[in-house]
């Protein structure tokens, strides 16, 4: 864990001396995807649940950021902007003993960009990333697509978790946190092979939610 930490501080430095473009505005920028000004515009979510944490409202350069990152063809460079984030919202659950994290899966990749961006975040975080524990099994329609009720069917019996769960705490890590519908439904399935308590991590979260 060390190693693959002090690797990840070392591209991180050598990026800083790289000038991008802000994902929002356009302007340069050094070591960050967004300027100094469309971070000033970020928003804090505000989350009463005790077992969620998200560090900010899905809108503005929060949410180009995420987009740029989830879909862009140059996404990279938003990464550790986005697990500065996650490590933020992270602080909510310091006293919290954390057996393993796992993040939500891909049906098609397991390599996916959010499996690349829970394994950096789990690094500096210094908690065993286990993705193989939670699977999805079968393909489902696109969350986005649907309506409240929709959604929640449409991920009955989508995932699978491995019995090795059994009596540890899990945080399941995710992008963008909506209805709750995909965090509901990965934490049942830890859940039914016996976990002990899942809290869930994400890094934007809508504001009707």
């Amino acid at each position: 864990m060390n190693l693959l930490k002090n690797l990840y501080f070392l591209r991180r430095y050598l990026a800083s001396f790289f000038t991008y473009r802000c994902v929002s505005c356009g302007k340069n920028v050094r070591g960050n995807c967004l300027c100094k000004n469309c971070a000033e515009k970020l928003l804090p979510a505000v989350i009463p649940p005790e077992n969620l944490s998200c560090a900010y409202y899905y809108d503005g350069p929060a949410k180009e950021t995420v987009v740029c990152y989830k879909f862009g063809e140059n996404y990279d460079f938003c990464r550790d902007t986005i697990c500065d984030w996650l490590l933020s919202a992270f602080k909510k659950f310091s006293g919290e003993k954390i057996d393993i994290a796992v993040c939500v899966p891909s049906f098609k990749n397991e390599n996916s960009r959010l499996a690349e961006l829970s394994k950096e975040f789990c690094a500096f975080a210094e908690i065993p990333f286990e993705p193989s524990v939670l699977k999805k099994i079968r393909e489902t329609e696109k969350q986005h697509k649907l309506s409240y009720d929709e959604r929640r069917l449409n991920l009955v019996g989508a995932f699978k978790a491995e019995s090795s769960v059994s009596g540890k705490t899990v945080l399941l890590i995710d992008d963008i946190y909506t209805t709750g519908s995909t965090a509901l439904e990965c934490s049942n399935t830890l859940y039914e092979k016996g976990a002990e308590k899942v809290l869930v991590l994400t890094v934007l979260k809508t504001k009707l939610s």
